[in-house]
């Protein structure tokens, strides 16, 4: 376990310096007119080295004092984390061609009767009322087009 904060935590300091390097390179600092580009970025990345130094320095003294600890994932922890990550990652795929709505519809449904073991009238309910709350919400009453992809604005004509 605590190798994977090392290697994570590391991960996240490189990010921050990214970040950082970027947030420079287009400003950081506060102008005449308000924040320049990078002002925000700048600032909650050095939080995130700093967090990450933290996490870091904890988890390697603990490392060098009681070893690596238990493991991340405990025996057959990984066939649960596909089971959240392989339709999600459909999902996404999926959106490209029927659009946000229709495929959150998919997953959802897939996600509760398969997953969940929910019962169909259940299923199909929230499978319909939940895209079709964020068509109304988004699409109708806030103006803001969320994603139809090629096919998505033919299936759905209302």
């Amino acid at each position: 376990m605590r190798k994977a904060e090392i290697w994570v935590s590391l991960a996240f300091m490189l990010l921050g310096v990214i970040v950082i390097a970027d947030s420079i390179r287009l400003g950081f600092m506060w102008g005449r007119t308000g924040p320049a580009s990078g002002f925000f970025p700048f600032y909650l990345a050095v939080g995130v080295v700093i967090s990450s130094a933290i996490v870091f320095f904890n988890a390697f003294t603990l490392y060098k004092k009681e070893g690596a600890g238990k493991p991340l994932m405990p025996p057959g922890a990984l066939k649960s984390i596909l089971w959240v990550v392989i339709p999600s990652a459909a999902m996404v795929m999926l959106m490209e061609f029927v659009g946000l709505h229709i495929a959150a519809a998919l997953f959802l449904g897939f996600y509760m009767r398969a997953v969940g073991k929910i019962g169909w009238t259940t299923t199909l309910l929230v499978g319909i009322i939940a895209p079709l709350s964020l068509y109304i919400t988004f699409d109708k009453l806030f103006l803001i087009p969320l994603p139809q992809g090629l096919w998505g604005g033919y299936i759905l004509r209302f």
